[in-house]
């Protein structure tokens, strides 16, 4: 084994140790900043306070007006898609795949869709009126009925009753979360779109719907909205909707808003798509748990998906499968480590996730928009574009995006899109649309709802960030320009380069521009900022069980609030929001490490050191690390 000369030992230690001898001084030098304190605060016997309208420009938004401002972001948390519809169904298939059904001694093919339209239509016990109210048919856990027998992507089981955990409010079309967005007229000939009315007729027919056909998109309500509130099985809520009060019922529509869709099986909803390829990041081989098993698979991916494409299909399916209901992996490193949705009562929460990554509640919602609801973004992660900056983490094993060049990335996920199935000549344009090259935005998002962060190091290329339609929209904007702490969070404000802005629809439809010049606020920001005001507003839903009154009335719940205390738990859960707003170290507090350990570097080097008591952020780099 070669071995560091002795000289070089010596350079070593040195500069550890001035490393070290900087960071203490610069934590003398640095002001104190410790969490807010809560005093004797009672949790059993106190409100916890309400949040107040915020003061913008010296000025304090009358309550009528923040009111409105939460129900503007309830509405757009439920139906925004800053146009991932054309991700979903041009490039996933979502709920356009198809399920093999037995037929004698052969097999037929038949779409997804039709059995998840039939589920819909079948809610209320009567065919044919879905797009007739649906005789107010309502349910917390969607579930598709296959005829026996019947096998997805060649050779994998389908149950005959599939829960999938989706929502469905009273009189809906489509469950929660699912955004149905009509096609333009010159689009309408698309084989890949949706048509309901294609399922109109006959025995199981739903009933004849609207003339247009959609794509669809996601929205956050997929994961975060349930019905069932309290989670016991059973549909609390007809709708969520704010004011359409559910008779017989102690919750509120609210109460449904950031609960998490606990019995969401997104895995089982995810595989009825056509391109199940696209979701390899969120899948990986059950029981892989190493960048470098991650890795291996990705090659072998990447060597078969031409020529053996049912198999590398299935393989993806059955990651995506073994998810448990309630869970999903969301860190793009093909290693199977899904977490559950977190409740969303984010009111002085930060930072936020469950590994305190988030800071700002604003790039936390710009994360998810772009990351979560388009796979494409992952394309500035590749070894020739993010993946370059991660050889300055050498002592870390590579994982799947070094083996994966942009252009090698974008080919795999279009490669069995329905787009490029039904028109080759579409691959490139697709291709070229997520590499950013033609029209200087990464992904496939709306250009009009988004813009990118300059300077962060080869996330974006910089032919991308010049792209003549970048300088003519002013597409290129500084972190500085998302809050006063901007410029201290830098790439937290666009993780791959790029944030979502208020959509030129919402501009067009509500007086946006108006509010920005009276309170001073970024427009750019509005929806975000909307979202995020609602989650500050919405409370817990009350426990309503009688298991808690009668463990009230015997004196558990004050002597357990006694042992609560007394074992030091409030030191960390402190206050009426049981939180210090410090991340504590693993070994500290002994939780499971797989979300940890997967976004480690990102904690360790890029997240800004912050103020626990404001959650603004205080240094960043090099010197937030030091702090940190």
């Amino acid at each position: 084994m070669q071995r560091t000369s002795a000289p070089g030992q010596r350079k070593l230690r040195v500069l550890l140790l001035t490393t070290i001898l900087l960071g203490l001084f610069l934590s003398a030098c640095n002001p104190k900043y410790g969490p807010r304190e809560w005093g004797d605060f009672n949790v059993l016997t106190s409100k916890a306070p309400r949040p107040t309208p915020p003061v913008f420009n010296k000025k304090t938004v009358p309550y009528d007006e923040y009111l409105k401002w939460v129900y503007w972001g309830e509405e757009w948390f439920r139906g925004e898609t800053f146009g991932n519809e054309r991700v979903w169904t041009d490039l996933v298939g979502f709920l356009n795949g198809t399920v093999d059904i037995p037929e004698g001694a052969n097999w037929k093919s038949e779409p997804v869709f039709k059995y998840f339209v039939q589920s819909l239509d079948a809610l209320d016990g009567v065919r044919g009126n879905l797009y007739s109210g649906n005789g107010g048919g309502y349910t917390h856990d969607l579930v598709l009925t296959f005829p026996a027998g019947s096998k997805l992507h060649g050779d994998l089981p389908l149950p005959e009753r599939l829960h999938t955990g989706l929502d469905v409010e009273a009189g809906a079309t489509w469950p929660l979360g699912i955004v149905a967005v009509p096609a333009r007229e010159e689009e309408r000939n698309l084989p890949y779109l949706l048509d309901p009315n294609r399922y109109a007729a006959g025995d199981h027919g739903v009933g004849a719907a609207p003339p247009e056909k959609y794509r669809v998109g996601m929205s956050c309500a997929i994961c975060h909205y349930s019905l069932d509130v309290d989670w016991d099985g059973r549909t609390d809520l007809q709708s969520a909707r704010f004011g359409v009060a559910t008779p017989g019922t102690p919750f509120k529509p609210e109460d449904a808003w950031a609960v998490g869709n606990q019995d969401l099986h997104l895995g089982w909803v995810f595989v009825s798509a056509s391109n199940p390829i696209a979701a390899l990041f969120a899948s990986g081989r059950p029981g892989q748990k190493t960048p470098a098993e991650a890795k291996a698979w990705m090659e072998e991916i990447l060597r078969h998906y031409e020529s053996r494409p049912q198999e590398v299909k299935s393989d993806i399916v059955r990651g995506v499968q073994m998810m448990p209901r309630g869970y999903f992996d969301d860190t793009p490193d093909a290693i199977h480590n899904p977490l559950q949705y977190p409740a969303l009562f984010t009111r002085r929460n930060w930072p936020f996730n469950y590994d305190g990554v988030m800071l700002n509640a604003s790039d936390r919602n710009n994360n998810v928009w772009t990351i979560s609801f388009d796979p494409s973004q992952l394309v500035g992660l590749c070894k020739d574009r993010g993946g370059k900056t991660s050889k300055l983490l050498f002592w870390m094993k590579p994982g799947i995006f070094s083996v994966l060049s942009s252009t090698q990335y974008a080919d795999l996920i279009t490669h069995y899109s329905p787009a490029v199935a039904y028109d080759p000549t579409q691959k490139q344009k697709l291709r070229d649309d997520i590499l950013g090259i033609s029209d200087g935005m990464p992904g496939v998002l709306d250009n009009d709802a988004m813009v990118l962060i300059d300077d962060i190091p080869a996330v974006v290329p910089k032919e991308v960030l010049e792209h003549p339609d970048n300088q003519a929209h002013r597409r290129v904007r500084k972190a500085a320009e998302f809050g006063s702490d901007g410029k201290l969070r830098h790439q937290m404000t666009g993780m791959l380069g790029t944030r979502v802005i208020t959509p030129r629809h919402v501009r067009e439809q509500y007086p946006v521009e108006q509010l920005a010049a009276t309170y001073g606020l970024n427009a750019d920001e509005f929806v975000s900022e909307a979202v995020s005001l609602m989650l500050d507003w919405v409370q817990p839903p009350t426990n309503h069980t009688a298991l808690l009154a009668r463990a009230r009335n015997a004196g558990l719940v004050a002597k357990g609030y006694e042992i609560f205390k007394a074992q030091g738990c409030a030191q960390c859960h402190a206050g009426p929001f049981f939180t210090n707003n410090k991340i504590i170290p693993l070994h500290e507090i002994g939780t499971n490490n797989a979300r940890a350990l997967a976004t480690e570097p990102l904690q360790t080097f890029i997240a800004p050191e912050y103020d626990p008591a404001t959650g603004k952020a205080i240094a960043k780099g090099f010197w937030g690390f030091l702090g940190k």
